[in-house]
């Protein structure tokens, strides 16, 4: 039987529908490619339910759902205030700003929509202010003119024996940015 042989033009002509379908399988790949990350990038963007499985008695898996409400923010909300209204704790601020990759608390836009996630409730800053801790209180007036070298912390703590209590002093006074306090301001004290 006599060896076949290819011509240069039908190796050329081989090697061109070769290309082809390579190509062809290229740019089929590329457009499942861009189009499964285009499913993962929305998949990421949309707020998911945490949750997470576990076995029962009878070993059948169960879902476990934490519960994660949702908030459209309102004008005048803070984190701060958001967190007092679903934790009973101003402190639990933190843990909303970083369940939802927010880098400076301060800002936060009307009809945002943020997650509350499920954490447990720091110490309450919400309701009666409790008890002096540091039995220290020499503020007793409602209101205290600012000296050279107070600021927020100082100031709570010689009203309420609770340095915790600044973010009152800074909400009652409208203070857009409470570190900066001047000597000779007056601040009301809530009681």
């Amino acid at each position: 039987m006599p060896k076949q042989t290819t011509t240069p033009v039908e190796y050329k002509s081989l090697f061109l529908e070769k290309i082809k379908q390579n190509y062809q399988s290229l740019v089929l790949g590329f457009i499942v490619f861009l189009v499964g990350l285009s499913v993962v990038m929305k998949l990421v963007s949309q707020p998911q339910k945490l949750g997470s499985t576990k076995k029962t008695d009878n070993s059948k898996e169960e879902k476990i759902e934490n519960q994660i409400n949702e908030y459209k923010v309102k004008e005048g909300d803070t984190l701060w205030s958001i967190a007092e209204s679903y934790f009973g704790s101003g402190f639990n601020a933190f843990d909303i700003a970083s369940a939802n990759k927010i880098t400076n608390p301060d800002l936060i836009n009307k009809d945002q929509e943020i997650i509350i996630p499920n954490v447990t409730p720091k110490q309450s800053t919400k309701g009666v202010i409790a008890e002096a801790k540091t039995k220290k209180v020499v503020i007793t007036e409602s209101k205290y003119k600012v000296k050279t070298g107070d600021y927020l912390w100082k100031i709570a703590l010689e009203a309420y024996g609770d340095g915790y209590q600044w973010v009152k002093i800074a909400k009652t006074n409208n203070l857009s940015y409470p570190d900066i306090i001047h000597a000779g301001n007056v601040l009301t004290i809530p009681r």
